[in-house]
């Protein structure tokens, strides 16, 4: 099994996309650092004035008051990320904890978390095009020739996709440290987690690399899909397409029908984003935590089981 991962991932390593795609990762990185200092003096200037009019505990109690009225008026899926604003207000106040204004290698990591946007889409780039390229180029007939189970092939295409997120990740954070450390510096101020109904106060790393592995559940799903779809489809193109089709429109369309119809909380695109609820602010209402769970492992095991059947069970034209 090893061997198979290792050879998945030096096919792919060995393409230019591999290296364009680790390179913009990278810039980005570095672009954000220069617009972060181009706006931070702007915005520090904006700041100050505010700060010559009311303190920081003053701002605080009156967000509150507007925390508490919106609560008695907000609808349902707004309420959860208002009591979350107002818990850690409460807190900051309690303790004595004044917001930091100042950027930190921390705060710019957290800032820069959209960026796994962009890892999606090279993920279900790569896993879209993991099993149809083989049909599209013809080298499914070498790979079938040898002495090894479609089943194992198939579990190591799907590792090696998996391996590829986490080696995109790590690029994303290890640059993004390193360009935020050198740009802003360190800041010991802890991070405050509103969770059941309690805040805590986490390290930075710890609150980040939370942050992470939230977001990077939803790639996980993203890439099974894709994956479902390439062994499905024979060919590289319409495969990818799919993928990518799905990916800018599932999350979309799932938000609106949920407007209207309940029964959308049940979409596979409503219960992949976790880290919504870290905002207390998920995508569809009605949908919690451990609902996302129960419905995240549903579809993994049907979409694993549909690849499956379709790669094991499909003959290979000659």
């Amino acid at each position: 099994m090893k061997n198979l991962i290792v050879n998945e991932l030096i096919k792919w390593i060995k393409r230019p996309s591999f290296y364009v795609m680790s390179g913009i990762l990278v810039l980005l990185s570095i672009i954000g650092v220069v617009l972060t200092i181009m706006v931070g003096p702007m915005m520090d200037g904006m700041n100050s004035s505010n700060e010559e009019q009311l303190n920081w505990r003053e701002t605080l109690e009156q967000e509150n008051q507007y925390l508490e009225s919106s609560i008695i008026d907000g609808d349902e899926r707004e309420t959860g990320h208002l009591e979350r604003q107002l818990a850690i207000n409460e807190h900051r106040l309690e303790h004595n904890m004044e917001p930091s204004s100042k950027t930190s290698v921390w705060s710019y990591i957290d800032e820069n978390l959209g960026l796994t946007s962009l890892i999606t889409l090279f993920v279900v780039i790569i896993a879209g095009g993991m099993i149809a390229s083989e049909f599209t180029w013809g080298t499914i007939k070498l790979l079938m020739i040898r002495p090894i189970s479609r089943s194992k092939i198939l579990v190591a295409k799907y590792l090696s996709v998996l391996v590829f997120m986490v080696i995109f990740l790590a690029i994303f954070f290890i640059t993004s440290f390193i360009t935020g450390a050198i740009a802003f510096g360190f800041d010991s101020t802890p991070f405050l987690l509103y969770l059941n109904g309690e805040v805590y106060e986490v390290y930075p790393l710890l609150f980040l690399l939370l942050k992470l592995g939230l977001q990077s559940i939803g790639i996980v799903m993203f890439a099974t899909i894709a994956f479902m779809i390439s062994s499905v489809f024979r060919n590289n193109s319409l495969a990818i397409g799919i993928s990518l089709f799905l990916l800018f429109t599932g999350t979309q369309i799932t938000a609106l029908v949920s407007m209207k119809f309940e029964w959308a909380k049940y979409s596979p695109f409503a219960n992949i984003h976790f880290q919504t609820f870290l905002d207390g602010m998920p995508m569809v209402a009605g949908v919690n935590f451990w609902f996302s769970v129960v419905m995240f492992f549903i579809y993994f095991v049907i979409l694993h089981v549909v690849s499956f059947l379709t790669f094991v069970k499909r003959d290979i034209a000659a």
